[in-house]
């Protein structure tokens, strides 16, 4: 009958009582109310409602690290009490009524079947004759059957313990609405209520408070699906209810007991707690068990189990809290271990502190099977003491013997009486299998691509049998295979991959990666022994086997993963945990400079393979295709960051930094479709995607060419010639770009008839294009082509205001995007380690001789060391006239005018002209380290135009001396300046946007704020309370509604806010609020 009685929904529609607490106002971070939350959501989605939720078993443990976390399985098979509480995290069943009933509702969502509907308790009346029900309704009670208020009556069938009804979570304010359909809750201020009084147990009816401090909270996250999961319960300070601290119990003076065996109530282990327990045991909620075997330190746990109230924990009225655990899906016992030992229980109570007990379980408290049968006490010891061995430790061969023993003396064991011949022979077999298992010798060793990839490649199953003349794998290492990876140009062979090894070249130029590093290795022990006296004997072989044996690094310990060494020198596949990625896709083009074919993964945010980390993690990547073939890749030259990687399938191929590309090893892959692809996690679980690549057949790259028949303009047309395709193909435009702009057709550009006509929009212009034709069959052809812009040499120029000077129209940022060369001096200054062509002008073509090229460890190193050196400069722009000229950073004349304006007598001009020279003097003096002379030209206008503004004082005849009075004091009143008078004006709260963001730049828009004379942008990587990780933009001017967040650090997220401004003379300045926090994320 105990079907899987339970989900989501169930429990949702079990329990009602919210509606009684429908408009009480929840807990929502930075907002005062459910609705107002849900309107803030767009502009801050850190907003949450806080409240009590009902969960489910499942729900509730799933996160929380327990066996059968989340499994709802049920089992039909009773207890030693006779009920069926050996499921998983399923329902409670109960067809008893006579069996503390009451008790299910203090803490848990409690469901009472009849033959006629359902009922959810929420608590009981004082003296327990009569329930009430979370949609405010009541019956009364009496031996199992309800007397409804009409006075018709009803037969308990059955008795539910769904889970828990007040787990404190967080909810998004945005998916909160969606919650409250999903699950019963109560918000704050609304009423916890529960149990009734008997003896030590008290019911309770307290007032909910649930913030981010409380204890036990959990975060509820909405799926793609519509449902929801929850998180693992944090640890908090605060209690969750109004106007109550958090409580503590201290277990150890509680009367705890570990119990005598007996499982006079089903269980295998219990523990009582039997002195002032009655508040905890009223609000116990669940209680986590952590098994430690015979680690009296308790630092590694064995095994962690959940509990569900009922089946396994209790209270009652006068003998205490009694908490037990049952033999079932959710605790099994570790193999090899049989319950004594170290154990800690945790009890999570409403308003609690997590409560934790250890002691020491004995034999005499562990309650055991009876068998029934005869003299079986030394099998029951043998099996008993070979339960625990992991397969993984053991030869297959010899593993499966013993296995086959072990299996034979269980099914004695089985049997109700077997006979001692019986018993005795499955002892006999047993313990000779036992001492013929053959373990294992742990330890890693350096292996080649070669013998690293064969085993997994060719699937090679374990054989001990020592054969030192046959070399399986020697065709992997044919030069063009499994052999190593040549780099010439690079050190990235060195370091570029945490698990690789190599080795320098003879000519010191470059190097070469051999293998993978320390590679976990398990040698049969019998071979090991075997393979070193071959060593000791200096046997020749003709393999690896006493290289890597000699080679051993020795380990205690058995890894998470290790290959298997044969007698033959092959190696199995690694013996991995592995998981399939069902988040993360993978696309592969033709159009690679790594390859001839590239395969990208598609990741989402904390998937398998988003989380990890290629260069420090991955050993290796194996594609399988639709034949079951498989091919490996090896680093560098096919592996790269991020689990991307490419491959050649021809001779010849040479990638962006000149190394030429090994085919030979995947030569056969083109024209396959790859269907998995493996990433082999070094000590973790390796990660699989089922895919459907398709490697199409390689066209010749020149089979398209186009040609330009106009410079640039509206309708400038381009012909395509297509007669060199392979012949059945069908080739259709799929693409044109320019740069790195993606064009729409229709609004950009027009394809009819071979021909292409570019339109004139604000992502067409002079400069490089691409077209990308594809077909089904055959791998994709870029045919390129220039527009040029028909200007000839000399119509661009960099004029003496060190500034490059364009035509009429020419749009500078277009003509800055185009740069592919610049000259200082005739030395190249772009590439690899050089300047950006964004960075050496600013937004009106000024030189910025400021400019620095960053290095990599964080260096900065000028590009005009002594910028008052004069420089050439020679600029090369795809499809303008190149230009070359002069520049040099003059601040003469400025320094000139700051030398004039120092020289002048304050007392001899008015304040009003005296003090606008001395805030245009500041801004000269600033300018003179300017980056631009725009600015030094401007500063220094400015300051002429302060000093020709200068107002000398009047001159007032004086006033006659007045006699003294010896009598008289005066006192001369020290000047004051007027008080400011306060600003009246109200400004509104910007509203920020995130626009375009690089890696190392982003901008921000805003609507324009009335009365306001300006705008104050912050942004920092921590909190804005940090004034030093806090930067400030003042924005002088009203009309200005973007800005452009400079300097940043590459994949970094920042928070941003903004705040209007409104200054003016005579005035206090007057501020907005500060905007709703925006967050920008910068790109790798």
């Amino acid at each position: 009958m105990r079907n899987k009685l339970l989900v989501a929904g169930t429990l949702a529609l079990a329990m009602t009582c919210t509606t009684v607490f429908s408009s009480i106002t929840p807990a929502v971070v930075k907002a005062a109310s459910v609705s107002t939350a849900q309107t803030q959501t767009a502009e801050n989605s850190d907003d949450y409602v806080y409240c009590y939720a009902g969960l489910t078993w499942a729900e509730y443990w799933k996160a929380e690290g327990v066996m059968a976390a989340g499994d709802t399985t049920s089992s039909d098979t009773a207890d030693s009490h006779d009920e069926k509480d050996k499921g998983a995290f399923d329902a409670v069943t109960r067809a008893t009524t006579n069996h503390g009933l009451h008790r299910g509702s203090y803490q848990c969502t409690a469901v009472i079947k009849t033959a006629e509907g359902e009922y959810s308790v929420s608590h009981w009346s004082s003296d327990g004759k009569t329930v009430y029900f979370t949609d405010g309704t009541s019956a009364g009670w009496n031996r199992g059957t309800l007397t409804l208020t009409d006075g018709t009556t009803q037969t308990m069938t059955e008795y539910d313990v769904l889970g828990l009804k007040y787990v404190p979570v967080k909810v998004k304010s945005s998916d909160y609405a969606s919650f409250k359909e999903k699950y019963s809750v109560v918000e704050n201020n609304g009423t916890l209520i529960g149990g009734y009084g008997e003896k030590n147990l008290q019911d309770y009816n307290v007032t909910a408070s649930v913030d981010k401090d409380t204890n036990g909270l959990k975060t509820a996250e909405k799926q793609s699906d519509g449902s929801f999961t929850f998180t693992q319960r944090s640890n908090g300070s605060s209690s969750g209810i109004k106007d109550k601290t958090l409580k503590t119990a201290d277990l150890n003076n509680m009367g705890a007991t570990v119990k005598d065996a007996s499982g006079s109530y089903g269980e295998f282990l219990r523990v009582d707690f039997t002195k002032n327990y009655g508040d905890l045991g009223a609000n116990m909620q669940a209680v986590k068990w952590t098994y430690y075997g015979n680690d009296s330190t308790r630092s590694k746990a064995l095994a962690t189990y959940g509990t569900k109230f009922a089946a396994d924990n209790w209270m009652h009225k006068s003998m205490g809290i009694q908490l037990g655990l049952t033999n079932s899906i959710r605790c099994q016992l570790p193999k090899g271990y049989d319950g004594t030992g170290y154990w800690s229980l945790t009890i999570y109570a409403l308003g609690y502190a997590d409560s934790t007990y250890n002691f020491e379980a004995t034999d005499a408290n562990i309650v055991k099977p009876d068998t029934n049968a005869g003299d079986t006490t030394e099998l029951n010891k043998l099996v008993s003491s070979v339960e625990g061995l992991n397969p993984s430790d053991y030869t297959e061969k010899s593993w499966n013997s013993f296995e086959t023993e072990l299996k034979e003396a269980k099914d004695i064991l089985a049997k109700e009486a077997p006979n001692q011949a019986e018993v005795d022979e499955a002892i006999k077999h047993l313990t000779d299998a036992k001492n013929a298992l053959d373990k294992y010798v742990y330890g890693t060793a350096n292996l080649s691509y070669a013998d690293f990839y064969y085993g997994e490649l060719k699937d090679v199953k374990e054989d001990t049998t020592l054969d030192l003349t046959s070399d399986k794998a020697a065709s992997y290492r044919e030069s063009g295979m499994y052999d190593a990876v040549s780099s010439a140009t690079t050190n990235k062979y060195k370091n570029y991959f945490s698990s690789t090894y190599s080795e320098d070249n003879t000519s010191e130029q470059g190097g070469s990666i051999i293998g993978i590093k320390d590679v976990n290795i398990a040698v049969p022990t019998s071979l090991y022994e075997n393979a070193k006296k071959a060593i000791s004997d200096n046997k020749e072989c003709s393999n690896k086997l006493l290289e890597i044996i000699s080679s051993m690094k020795l380990s205690d310990t058995t890894p998470s993963e290790y290959k298997i060494l044969n007698g033959d020198g092959t190696l199995t596949a690694m013996k991995s945990e592995v998981i399939e990625d069902t988040s993360d896709t993978l696309t592969i083009k033709t159009q690679s400079s790594y390859g001839q074919y590239e395969v990208d993964p598609v990741t989402s945010e904390n998937s398998p393979l988003s989380n990890l980390d290629a260069k420090k993690s991955l050993l290796g990547i194996i594609v399988e295709d639709e034949d079951g073939t498989k091919y490996g890749m090896e680093h560098l030259e096919n592996i790269y960051g991020g689990g991307k990687f490419s491959f050649a399938v021809t001779d010849g191929f040479k990638e962006k930094h000149g190394n030429t590309i090994d085919y030979k090893r995947h030569e056969d892959l083109q024209g396959k479709t790859i269907k998995k692809v493996t990433y082999l996690v070094k000590n973790g679980a390796d990660i699989v995607i089922n895919t459907n690549l398709k490697c199409k057949t390689l066209a010749g790259s020149d089979s398209i060419k186009a040609t330009a028949n106009d410079n640039f303009k509206d309708g400038a047309t381009v012909s395509v010639d297509t007669a060199a395709v392979p012949s059945g193909s069908n080739y259709t435009l799929s693409s044109v770009s320019m740069g790195k702009t993606v064009l729409t057709e229709g609004t950009d550009y027009t394809y009819a008839n071979n021909t292409l006509t570019i339109k004139a929009t604000d992502n067409t212009g002079v400069g490089s294009y691409s077209m990308v034709f594809t077909d089904d069959t055959y791998s994709d052809i870029v045919a390129s082509f220039t527009l040029e812009s028909g200007y000839k040499t000399g119509d661009i120029s960099i004029n003496k205001n060190n500034q490059v000077t364009l035509p009429s129209g020419v749009n500078f940022k277009k003509y800055v995007n185009n740069i592919t060369s610049i000259k200082i001096n005739g030395v190249e200054k772009t590439g690899k380690g050089g300047i950006k062509a964004t960075d050496l002008f600013d937004a009106d073509g000024n030189i910025n001789f400021n400019a620095a090229i960053k290095g990599k460890d964080g260096s900065s190193t000028p590009v005009f060391a002594d910028k008052s050196a004069s420089y050439t400069i020679e600029l090369t722009s795809t499809g303008y006239p190149s230009v070359s000229g002069t520049v040099q950073l003059n601040t003469s004349i400025l320094e000139a005018s700051i030398k004039k304006a120092e020289a002048l007598d304050s007392s001899k001009y008015t304040a009003e002209t005296w003090k606008a020279l001395q805030t245009a003097l500041t801004e000269a003096k600033e300018a003179k380290s300017a980056n631009t002379q725009a600015i030094v030209d401007a500063a220094n206008t400015k300051l002429t135009e302060a000093l020709s503004g200068l107002k000398e004082k009047a001159v007032t005849p004086s006033k006659p001396a007045t006699p003294s009075n010896p009598d008289t004091t005066t006192t001369k009143k020290p000047a004051t300046k007027p008080a400011l008078k306060k600003s009246n004006v109200k400004l509104s709260k910007p509203v920020l946007k995130v626009g375009k963001t690089t890696k190392n730049k982003a901008k921000v828009t805003w609507k324009k704020v009335k009365k306001a004379t300006g705008y104050e942008i912050q942004y920092t990587t921590k909190g804005f309370g940090n004034k030093k990780a806090t930067k400030t933009i003042k924005v002088s001017k009203a009309k200005i509604t973007s800005a452009q967040l400079k300097k940043l650090k590459k994949k970094t997220r920042y928070k941003v806010r903004i705040r209007a401004v409104y200054t003016k003379a005579g005035y206090q300045t007057a501020t907005s609020k500060w905007s709703a926090i925006k967050t920008v994320k910068t790109k790798y």
